[in-house]
This record gives structure tokens, sequence and C-alpha cells, in this order.
């Protein structure tokens, strides 16, 4: 009976303090010859001491937001999800998926959300050496995480989002292979407020890969895309003196195959982009943007316990479509899985970027981004892991109402068959 307690008592402290992440776990128990149906549940309670992102100040003045005020408050959240695998042997494999994530706050309640993602993969590769690639996430989201322009930090905001990519190319040799892309992106906020974030992207590229080692290989890759946004809101935006814009982007790096030590995508470029419209509806001149670029995501396994991980990333975000404001966003980060006893996992991560405006002229807004994490996971059976952790979330900035620092204690319970 004391065990018993002991045991319930265990249990239930980890179930309090369970963190955002745990280690990958591979499900697929239910199976049709090759097609593997994996159902995924997870259950997260989250302490968050700064909900709205506010930085605690008071302001006297008739623009005081609630986003400036410093709110705690206990968030449970639920995200079940449901994943189709379709294996093609020797040929390929199509991913079918669903995550949803539905977040309750215990005071705050007019601040709950919902987040809905379907997501597609499929690829082929023919005997006569076709390739074909396609990759398709559709997400309609409420979070008060904002989007990559940081925009909407701190409040509750609907949107849908859909990024498209799309490849085929063909195996000349063995050790060489060409490659055609096609990119579509999508962003749409439900309330007409927002309507300066709405846009359609397009993209279309050429590349070539050479493999240099047994599972390594060398690419370069040149590409054209342009944004269009939306003109249609509250303040009617001339469809001569929007932000529309086009650029051509090239970049070279390395990948490797399935199964070798190192993972991912190693990427580095440079990026050239021009304003459609050379001014606001207000006269303000807007300037093209010419810069080095990176998208790179490497892991590296140096033994069978141990994960590690590099991110390196650096873009040109911009502010929306009613404004000549953009900022270059730079970061790099690191992170750890290392296995220290047969269950149990120990996670971490920190990164650092740096959002860097053209504007308030001569005093342009800078901001310094931290962000850090550590857990520890248990994997009670293959199937079934628990998990506590905490996260560390810091803005500095030269403006004073974008700073501000946030703290989460997290919980996790995840089931996946």
């Amino acid at each position: 009976m004391k065990k018993a307690k002991l045991i319930i008592c265990i249990v239930a402290v980890m179930l309090m303090v369970l963190p955002t992440t745990l280690p990958a776990q591979q499900g697929g128990n239910i199976k049709f010859g090759n097609l593997s149906i994996i159902p995924v549940v997870e259950m997260q309670g989250i302490y968050d001491d700064n909900i709205f992102r506010g930085n605690g100040e008071e302001y006297q003045s008739a623009q005081t937001t609630r986003e400036e005020r410093k709110v705690s408050d206990w968030i449970t959240s639920v995200k079940p999800g449901l994943l189709l695998n379709l294996s093609i042997p020797e040929r390929g494999f199509i991913n079918l998926g669903y995550q949803g994530n539905f977040a309750f706050y215990s005071s705050n309640t007019n601040n709950n959300w919902q987040n809905n993602q379907g997501t597609l993969d499929v690829y082929y590769q023919a005997p006569g050496g076709l390739i074909m690639g396609i990759s398709d996430i559709y997400a309609s989201v409420e979070d008060p995480y904002g989007n990559a322009a940081q925009y909407g930090i701190g409040r509750v905001s609907k949107r849908w989002t859909n990024d498209l990519k799309t490849k085929i190319g063909y195996n000349i040799m063995s050790n060489f292979r060409a490659l055609l892309y096609y990119n579509n992106s999508k962003q749409q906020y439900n309330n007409i407020l927002d309507y300066s974030q709405d846009y359609t992207g397009n993209e279309f590229g050429i590349g070539a890969e050479k493999r240099f080692l047994s599972k390594t290989w060398g690419f370069l890759r040149y590409h054209y895309g342009q944004r269009k946004y939306n003109t249609l809101g509250p303040t009617q935006i001339s469809d001569a003196n929007n932000a529309d814009y086009r650029w051509s982007r090239i970049s070279a790096g390395f990948t490797w195959d399935p199964g070798a030590k190192l993972s991912g995508e190693f990427n580095i470029g440079y990026h050239w982009l021009i304003y459609d419209h050379a001014r606001t509806d207000t006269g303000f001149l807007r300037e093209d943007k010419n810069t080095w670029i990176a998208e790179t995501s490497v892991k590296f396994l140096p033994t069978e316990t141990t994960t590690l991980q590099v991110t390196i990333n650096r873009d040109v975000r911009h502010s929306g479509s009613d404004t000549h404001e953009h900022f270059t966003d730079t970061g790099i980060g690191f992170s750890v899985n290392q296995q220290l006893l047969w269950k149990l996992y120990l996670v971490g991560g920190i990164s650092y970027s740096k959002n860097e405006y053209n504007l308030p002229v001569g005093n342009s807004r800078t901001d310094d981004n931290y962000l850090a994490n550590i857990g520890l996971n248990y994997q009670i059976q293959d199937w079934i892991g628990v998990a506590i952790g905490y996260n560390y979330n810091q803005k500095n900035s030269n403006i004073e109402t974008e700073k501000f620092i946030d703290n989460q204690f997290t919980t996790t319970l995840k089931i996946v068959y």
C-alpha cells in the first residue's frame, strides 16, 4: 500500500511540472500492410508568468494596452494528433497528418485559443531516376505567439496559413541529380484590422546536387519569387503603393542521406530584394534590400545516446502591406538530447536572434531575443512518456514597449501508439 502511494505521488509530481517536448516516439503499432496509423495524444500543463508578453511597466497615456501588463496564468493544453504513413519500399513514402492544440486558461478564459494543422508529405523516386516531392502544411491558428514578422505577439488573433513546397528532378547519374522547385505561401487573418498581414507568395527554382561522400551531397540552387499583399482594409491602400516585392536568391550547402550521422541541411546564400513600388501612400521611400541569408538545421549523432542540433537562420522580414518597415532576422541555436539512463533523457537548448529594423529613422529599432529551455523526460513505455521542464524567453529592445521577459514551467504527458 505504501509503495502504491509512493508511485502515485511520484507520478503526480511529474505531471505537475512537465516540458514542452518529449523524445521522438515511433508509434506505428496499428498496421495494415505498408500502412501505419499512428494516433497521438499529448496533455500539457503550463504555468506562464507573462501570458500577454508585457514588460510590466505602467505608461500614463491613452495608448496603454493590456499587452504592457504582466499577467500570469495556468494553461491546460490538449494536443490530439493522427498520422497516416504509407511506406513505398525502396521508393518513398506518403504521410498525411493532423495536429491540434487546444489551450484553456484558468483565469483569463477570454484568451483561450485553438490551433489545427494538417500536413501532407510525399516523396517518390522511380526506378528510371525520376524524383518527386510534395510538402504542404495548412494551419488554422489563434495562438498569441505572433507570426515571423513579430506581428500580434501577446494577443489571440485568428488566421490561417498554407505553405506548399514541391520539387521534381532526375538522377542523371548515381552521383548527380538536377531539380526544379515550386513553392507557394499564403497568409490570411480573420479580422479586417489585420489586413496588412495578408499576402500570397510564389517562388520558382532550379538546383543541382552532387554526391561527395557515400551519404553526403553538395548542392547549388537559384530561386526567383514574388509576394503580393492584400490592400483591402479600414484604410484603402493604393495598389500602386503597397509593399509588394520580388526577390532572387542563390544558396549552396550540404545535405545527407538517411542513416548518416549527420542529417538535415547546411544552407547559406545571398538574397536580392526589389520593391514593386518605390513609395508608400504617405510618400515614404522604400529601400531595396540585399543581404546574406541562411536556413541551416543540422543534427549530429556522436553516439547512440546523444543527439546534438545546430540551427543558423537569417532572412528579411516585412512588417506589412501599408508600411516601408522591414528588418533582418539573424539567429543561431544549439540543442542537445542526452540519454542519462535506460528511459531517462535530458533535453536542453539555447538560442539567440537579433532583429535589426530600418525604422525609426535615426534611432532604428533593434531587438535582442534570448531563448533557453531545459527538461527531464521519462519514457515509461515505448508508447507513453512524461516530462518536466522550464522555458525562458527574453526580448530586449531600444523601443521600451517591445521589451518583455517570460518564464514557463511546463508538464507533459504524451501517448503515441
